[in-house]
């Protein structure tokens, strides 16, 4: 079998795994430290980078830098977010085939990610480990039809019936409906309504930005979603936003779901499962709840395990 090398690089967090490895985790934030002096954390969800003639720290520890992005914020598919953030994933040196999850087909997204890393070896420094990687091929596949399939195939839906597959991430929402054979009949991706646009309800609250204009302050939309997802609800150590929470969370949730009844209204009759993934489903816990609502244990992993076992079993 090829060496193949899965990646799901998303808006929030990029999941990368080695046929044979357990995935690894990273917030998809990036901060230039090409001409700055700072002090590094250097582990494997928070490396410091060299590629491409720039020192790149990513993670975690990259939220603290004034200049951090996130990767909704530079295009996640652009080069200078796929290359840093899928090889600082391999901690070894490594030729053969890449398996790239993507929300949608988009010819020329597809194009421009191949052309950026099919052919000449690449050279990559990740927490001062000089590693080579040449890349044989690159495989597309779309994140919520892997994930029903898998699903289906794990026995954890109803086979009597279509499921919905709704995967919030962080800057994107994808949903399809598909048969327990695995077709899909229909599928949309809707921008702008993930992790981030309740990152920024939050922000343009008037709690918030009555905090930001007593202390001045610009808040992060990275570091919102990052106390979203602790469940700490509090932004830094100062910024409590817990008392509005739940409030613009059911208001997040309410458009999210009107959205999609309406535009797949025509095909509901048949569905008798929802499932939830993406890193953003956790929130949903409390809310999808009742007969034929799913959400896996570790729904941000669902995609990229989905893969993974497509690899093992020879698809």
């Amino acid at each position: 079998m090829s060496n193949i090398f899965c990646a799901d690089i998303g808006n929030y967090s990029t999941v990368t795994a080695l046929l044979g490895q357990p995935p690894q985790i990273m917030r998809s934030v990036s901060a230039d430290i090409t001409h700055k002096s700072v002090m590094t954390l250097n582990t494997n969800t928070s490396p410091t980078v060299e590629i491409n003639h720039k020192r790149l720290i990513l993670g975690e520890y990259a939220t603290k830098q004034k200049n951090s992005q996130t990767a909704v914020e530079r295009g996640k598919h652009s080069p200078e977010i796929v290359k840093p953030f899928l090889f600082a994933g391999l901690h070894q040196d490594f030729e053969g085939i890449v398996r790239y999850l993507i929300p949608t087909r988009d010819r020329f997204c597809e194009d421009t990610i191949k052309k950026a890393l099919i052919g000449s070896p690449h050279e990559i420094t990740v927490n001062g480990t000089i590693y080579k990687h040449h890349v044989t091929d690159i495989q597309f596949y779309l994140e919520s039809d892997v994930a029903g399939v898998y699903a289906y195939r794990n026995g954890w839906l109803d086979d009597a019936g279509d499921c919905l597959i709704i995967d919030i991430g962080g800057g994107t929402t994808n949903y399809v409906v598909m048969t327990p054979e695995g077709m899909a009949v229909h599928r949309r991706s809707i921008p702008d309504v993930g992790g981030v646009s309740l990152a920024n309800d939050i922000i343009n609250s008037d709690l918030m930005q009555s905090h930001a204009r007593r202390d001045n302050i610009a808040f992060k939309t990275c570091k919102v979603m990052d106390a979203v997802t602790d469940g700490s609800l509090i932004y830094g150590n100062r910024y409590d936003f817990s008392p509005i929470f739940d409030d613009l969370l059911n208001d997040w949730f309410n458009r999210l779901v009107d959205s999609i009844t309406v535009d797949a209204r025509e095909y509901l009759a048949d569905v008798v499962n929802i499932m939830f993934v993406g890193g953003n489903a956790n929130l949903l816990r409390d809310r999808a709840t009742g007969t034929g609502y799913f959400i896996p244990e570790n729904p941000q992993l669902t995609n990229i395990q989905a893969l993974l076992s497509s690899v093992m079993e020879g698809n």
